[in-house]
């Protein structure tokens, strides 16, 4: 699994979503099962071959980055 930011073009320094997944096609398919609309946003990878904190394959999803 790898790690993902997705991020508006213009506000790349604000993380709208983080993502755990197989492939840039996995973080599609996660996004939309949330309902999130990924039209106008950059998905970039962040991290390749992610583990949790027991070195674990981690599942895959999809995170609201922003804190409410």
């Amino acid at each position: 699994m790898n790690s993902y930011h997705i991020f508006e073009e213009k506000e790349s320094s604000t993380i709208l979503y983080l993502a755990i997944a197989r492939d840039e096609k996995q973080v599609r398919e996660l996004a939309l099962e949330a309902e999130i609309n990924l039209n106008g946003l950059t998905i970039e990878i962040v991290n390749k071959n992610v583990k949790d904190q027991l070195s674990r394959k981690c599942d895959p999803g999809i995170f609201d980055s922003i804190v409410h």
